[in-house]
Parts: C-alpha cells; sequence; structure tokens
C-alpha cells in the first residue's frame, strides 16, 4: 500500500471512529513502521506521506475538540538518522510545522 490509498483509508476511517465512538480524548501511537524502509512493516509510505497521516490525525481532533496525547511508536530501520528524520515528522505535525 503506498501513500495515497494508505492516507484515504486513515482520512475514512478517523471520521468514522470519531464520528461513531465520540471519544473525549485521543491518545495517538504514531508507528512509522508503515514506512517504505522498514525492515518489519509490510507499507510503502514514504516521509511526506509519514507526515500526512499525522496532520491528518491532528486535523480530525482539532475539528472535534479532542484533545491529543501523541508518542512516537513502531520504526525498525537500521538507518538509526532515518528513523529519527521520521519520527520527527509527528513533532512537526503537532506543532503545525508542515
Amino acid at each position: 500500500m503506498q501513500d495515497a490509498e494508505y492516507l484515504d483509508c486513515v482520512d475514512r476511517t478517523l471520521a468514522s471512529a470519531i464520528d461513531r465512538f465520540k471519544p473525549d480524548a485521543v491518545i495517538y501511537d504514531a508507528g512509522v513502521d508503515i514506512h517504505s524502509d522498514d525492515d518489519l512493516g509490510r507499507f510503502d509510505i514514504s516521509v511526506a506521506g509519514v507526515l500526512a497521516r499525522d496532520c491528518l490525525v491532528f486535523a480530525h481532533c482539532d475539528r472535534a475538540g479532542l484533545p491529543v496525547a501523541a508518542v512516537i511508536g513502531g520504526g525498525y530501520q537500521r538507518d538509526i538518522s532515518a528513523l529519527v528524520n521520521i519520527h520527527f515528522q509527528l513533532f512537526r505535525a503537532a506543532l503545525g510545522l508542515a
């Protein structure tokens, strides 16, 4: 699965889940094992796709007035510098720097 298909799925699923369950808050585990270079993940998501996903999560929560507690998660590639950069996308999205 690549960026466009994945982001469409995340967008639809988040909208549906928020509408159906009406949560009071969201705990977001922003796993990056979806990245194309991840050794264990089975997705083909770019760094831009990871950032777009994180922005989608925050946008959905913001529209619904939901507080978010977010943590980095997942990510099993051997290049630690690249892994740190992918995880950093969460903070860019959270701070509105995307």
